[in-house]
């Protein structure tokens, strides 16, 4: 119980920070934040940790290939719903698809299970943040989403770092240092930018919003146990992959859908009814595994 609250109590701090820099009192520019974010921290970040992952095979295989799987599941269980209850196709698998694998699920890794459980979940945060600067474009936009999703520097900066793990290259502590004080600044500024973006989003749709939020995590955690079970994967890599199947829909969905108007207010009321309900799905899955 001690290890749920070392967990959950910081994230939902800075969380909570965020939430209260939304007010009109400091009027902090939230696109600005966000940018940040997405093409400087938290490039940064992946190309630091990957740089200095030990790479094997076998734990990339069973990371990445869970994390594919488990939104390959729930996309499926989004499009039987929608085949039985006619709704918003593009604006239901954005959120119940794509989940928050970087603001939450590196934080709360990090905290739960140390610098091994920071490196796992970087993979699964590589292969979601490539399926969604991808198909999540895709899906949002339509014509030509895969052309733009390769303007986003999240790719080439993994594609650096892993480049670097498999040929043993260190760069220059003058190169690498401030690019580690850059990746320092992402979880905590993806957290601000989370309770941020809380605040402003509106629940409207309910009813579509709740079942996406319960493909996302009750789908999420029933294909991950199941492709623990068939896989045998054990240890960090499972207890990671568990936990990272619970995680809510991800931020960038809004931002996605506000951009190409992909039902925004849906997507939109998905992420904060998920991230509500991980106060509860977190800490009952970290029980689970620890």
């Amino acid at each position: 119980m001690a290890l749920v609250f070392d967990t959950i109590v910081p994230v939902f701090s800075i969380v909570a920070v965020g939430y209260a820099l939304a007010g009109r009192r400091f009027r902090l520019h939230l696109p600005t934040l966000a940018d940040l974010a997405i093409l400087v921290t938290s490039p940064a970040l992946m190309f630091s940790v990957l740089s200095g992952t030990s790479l094997q095979p076998r734990q990339w295989g069973a990371l990445a290939g869970g994390t594919l799987w488990i939104a390959a599941g729930t996309a499926v269980l989004a499009l039987v719903y929608l085949r039985v209850r006619p709704g918003p196709r593009r604006g239901l698998l954005l959120p119940a698809v794509f989940w928050n694998a970087g603001n939450m699920g590196l934080a709360c890794a990090r905290l739960a299970f140390g610098p091994e459980g920071l490196e796992a979940a970087a993979i699964v945060f590589v292969t979601m943040a490539v399926l969604s600067s991808t198909f999540g474009i895709w899906i949002a936009k339509g014509e030509n989403g895969l052309r733009e999703a390769l303007r986003l520097p999240l790719v080439y900066a993994s594609v650096g770092g892993i480049g670097l793990a498999l040929t043993e290259t260190t760069l220059p502590r003058i190169v690498m240092e401030p690019i580690e004080m850059l990746g320092a600044m992402a979880i905590p500024l993806m957290l601000l930018n989370l309770g941020m973006q809380l605040r402003l989003l509106q629940v409207t749709d309910l009813a579509h919003a709740l079942v996406a939020v319960a493909i996302r995590m009750g789908g999420g955690i029933a294909f991950a146990s199941l492709f623990v079970l068939l896989f045998g994967i054990a240890g960090v890599d499972r207890q990671v992959l568990l936990l990272s199947s619970v995680m809510p829909a991800a931020v960038i969905n809004a931002v996605l859908a506000q951009r190409y108007g992909t039902d925004p207010s849906l997507v939109a009321s998905a992420i904060v009814l998920g991230t509500l309900a991980s106060l509860i799905s977190i800490p009952v899955v970290l029980l689970l595994v620890t």
